[in-house]
């Protein structure tokens, strides 16, 4: 499979990720802030104060009109065994909307990234029995977002079940530019690919939580996401630039062409221990079938392998009824996480690892609060000429609950 040691050279956006070149990208980590904070758990822990965008299932727990948004930041550091670049950026993490319909249903509404491609590789290479260089350069630059509806019901005293529909959409931007380097003259051939996202994906979700005693209860999780082939229209041109960039000729390859992108499933299961707004701790398994998914002909993106993840964390309350001390009313979280990439190169898959710390500051007595997550992670090695990726991402969010809208107000 190709090879990406090659140079690091800049990017702007969320930072130069040369892994993003394959697949759908890098895909954006699941969860609001509050998952993130404890290794992105979501399948089988839950609160009724935040939104939970990982399991349908548990919008049920939302008994209040809810509104969260969240912005994050990141510094990368992407290093192979001849240099470093660091990198950094930040953007828009997601918007969430909830709102109790009856006691026991409650719908949602949001926005959030699903995979963010952004790399810049270059190589040279000399001409075979001739003085002359060639300099390569592939760049990527896009993204894929998920806008969704989400739905979830207690059918039964601790049964919750839920469904969520999400429409994908994006562009990714893809180039591939070779240079002749000669003393006298240099000029360039550019090969454009541009791919606009357009389909609907579906996932099932549930949990069960099985009451221990009065206050402390089993929860038991899962979470099924289908395959699915999602539209995508196609362009490519071929182009002639000039030493200073500018085109001297352009020739369409493929004009705008309807195709089909296989999204692959993935099923998720959790278990947690909780006594709800005290604490919660939990662990979560996810298996995802990336060798399902099929790309536009490309051999990286067919050459994906399954993967799966692994997330342990907790959250810890002091005291939220209390009075005098602010921070006993503050939700202290931590969490970690293992998974593997679905890019096998030089015949090693790619493994990613992180630590999560959390906190939930709270604003007023209506349990609305400003939300902080902060996750270091390591993806890559820089052994057998590969790359390693160190970051550090700071997810900042606005939690806004009114258990008063919709409400019929009493004239006296």
């Amino acid at each position: 499979m190709f090879s990406i040691a090659y140079s690091l050279a800049g990017t702007a956006q969320t930072g130069n990720s040369p892994y993003s070149r394959f697949g759908l990208g890098e895909l954006a980590p699941a969860g609001s802030v509050y998952s993130l904070g404890m290794g992105g758990l979501g399948v089988a822990v839950s609160s009724p104060v935040y939104i939970n965008s990982i399991n349908p299932a548990l919008m049920a727990r939302n008994r209040v009109v809810s509104f969260e948004a969240s912005f994050f930041g990141e510094r990368k550091t992407v290093a192979n065994s001849q240099q470093t670049r660091q990198h950094s950026g930040g953007n828009l993490a997601y918007l969430a909307f909830a709102f109790p319909i009856t006691k026991k249903w409650t719908a949602g509404v949001g926005l959030r990234p699903l995979s963010i491609v952004n790399y810049t590789l270059v190589r040279e290479q000399r001409l075979p029995n001739t003085p002359s260089f060639v300099e390569y350069t592939f760049r990527g630059v896009g993204s894929v977002s998920q806008a969704y509806l989400s739905s979830g019901v207690e059918v039964y005293k601790g049964l919750y079940l839920g469904a969520e529909a999400a429409f994908n959409f994006g562009v990714i931007r893809t180039e591939s530019r070779s240079k002749l380097l000669d003393n006298n003259q240099s000029y360039s051939v550019e090969l454009l690919d541009r791919l606009n996202f357009g389909g609907v994906t579906y996932k099932l979700g549930a949990m069960y939580r099985l009451k221990l005693n009065k206050e402390t209860s089993l929860n038991i999780g899962a979470t099924q996401t289908f395959g699915k082939n999602v539209r995508v229209t196609q362009f490519q041109s071929l182009q002639r630039l000039r030493a200073n960039d500018e085109v001297a000729s352009a020739d369409t390859l493929l004009p705008s062409t309807a195709n089909r992108v296989r999204f692959p499933q993935s099923t998720s299961f959790g278990l947690s221990l909780e006594r709800s707004l005290h604490y919660t701790i939990g662990v979560e398994f996810t298996r995802q079938k990336w060798s399902e998914y099929r790309g536009l002909g490309i051999s990286e993106d067919n050459s994906l392998t399954d993967t799966y993840r692994l997330g342990i964390g907790g959250e810890w309350i002091p005291n939220i009824q209390s009075v005098n001390n602010y921070f006993a009313r503050v939700a202290y979280r931590a969490g970690g996480y293992y998974q593997q990439q679905p890019i096998i190169l030089n015949g090693q898959q790619i493994e990613e690892f992180g630590i999560n710390f959390g906190l939930s500051l709270p604003v007023n007595r209506s349990f609305s609060s400003l939300n902080l997550a902060f996750t270091y992670g390591l993806r890559g090695t820089t052994d057998n000429g590969l790359i390693r990726e160190d970051f550090f991402r700071v997810n900042v969010g606005l939690t806004v609950n009114d258990p008063l809208w919709f409400q019929r107000r009493k004239i006296n």
